[in-house]
């Protein structure tokens, strides 16, 4: 896992970070019901100038970026990173999941350098070939969240990263950033590799489970419509019920359908939504504002996004 300013292991940096709490200002909204790493650990955050702009409530939000750079439309990695600066200003995303970001590090370095201001980048790279496969990464905005503490731990080396991060003092939000695999038979292994992980790690339940999960759990999720693999949903499935959580946008629109990616066949055009954002059921009570949105970005996938009010969070209003 590629960091900008290594921080070394947990075992040399497990001390949190200590800049002085936010103080939140916006109004904070109502919730309504809804390892190969080469660096690892704790990392304290510089103080945010910027406190003024600090969120009680933040958007998390998931893309797939279908590779670093866009060759169909002439732009290198650097230029397409600059789109993804702008869309998460502009949609004022607090937490962005990245997956197929290929990227290795000299790459990872200069996108730092670029985003060092307002972000903290980071990303758990393919181990074999990390320029042309998988890719996972979080972008956190630090114009809107200031993190008291950011632990990270790589599950699956370039496709499944957790991050645990905390701010606002109480406010501690663990997340599950996923790009399973595109063959639905090696989904049932990736899937208990991910849980044996989490447990030998001793990492909390998580609140949320993101990413691109390349498959779909029911027909309505398909155009056209049909079921996706029995084994891959079975071992999903699975998954749900031992962390408790649950495709939330889905449970409250049975009927809807929305999709985030989208391909033509030499016959067809399909769409599925491979993208999903599961959460914890004590956390989807304040969850709210779900979106699925086509961004200025260059890929093939629609962005999710929630906004979410931690419970411990302060009041604003």
């Amino acid at each position: 896992m590629i960091r900008a300013n290594p921080v070394g292991t947990p075992s040399q940096t497990g001390v949190p970070g200590t800049p002085t709490p936010a103080r939140a200002q916006p109004e904070r909204s109502q919730p309504t019901p809804g390892n190969r790493p080469e660096h690892l650990g704790n990392q304290p955050i510089n103080k945010n100038p910027n406190k003024n702009r600090l969120r009680a409530n933040i958007k998390i939000a998931s893309i797939n970026m279908n590779g670093a750079a866009a060759p169909s439309e002439n732009m290198n990695y650097m230029a397409k990173w600059g789109r993804v600066s702008k869309v998460i200003r502009d949609e004022k995303i607090a937490i962005l999941a990245i997956q197929e970001t290929h990227l290795d590090q000299s790459m990872t370095e200069r996108i730092q350098t670029m985003l060092q201001k307002n972000f903290e980048v980071i990303v758990s790279v393919h181990p074999e070939n990390p320029r042309a496969k998988a890719g996972v990464m979080f972008v956190i905005n630090k114009q809107l969240i200031e993190p008291d503490e950011i632990e990270t731990h790589e599950l699956i080396p370039g496709k499944a990263l957790i991050l645990r991060i905390k701010w606002l003092k109480t406010c501690n939000t663990t997340i599950l950033n996923i790009y399973t695999p595109n063959e639905r038979n090696a989904h049932p292994g990736f899937w208990a590799t991910t849980l044996t992980g989490r447990r030998t790690k001793h990492i909390p339940i998580l609140d949320f489970t993101l990413g691109d999960f390349n498959v779909t759990e029911d027909a309505i999720d398909r155009m056209p419509p049909r079921l996706d693999d029995e084994d891959a949903i079975s071992a999903l499935r699975d998954v749900k019920q031992e962390w408790d959580i649950r495709d939330s946008w889905r449970w409250a629109n049975p009927t809807e359908k929305a999709f985030t990616y989208g391909a033509r066949t030499h016959n067809d055009h399909i769409q599925a939504r491979l993208d999903h954002i599961y959460i914890a059921k004590r956390t989807e009570p304040y969850t709210f504002n779900w979106e699925v949105k086509e961004t200025a970005i260059p890929t093939d996938h629609a962005m999710v996004m929630v906004k979410y009010a931690p419970k411990d969070a302060p009041y604003i209003g």
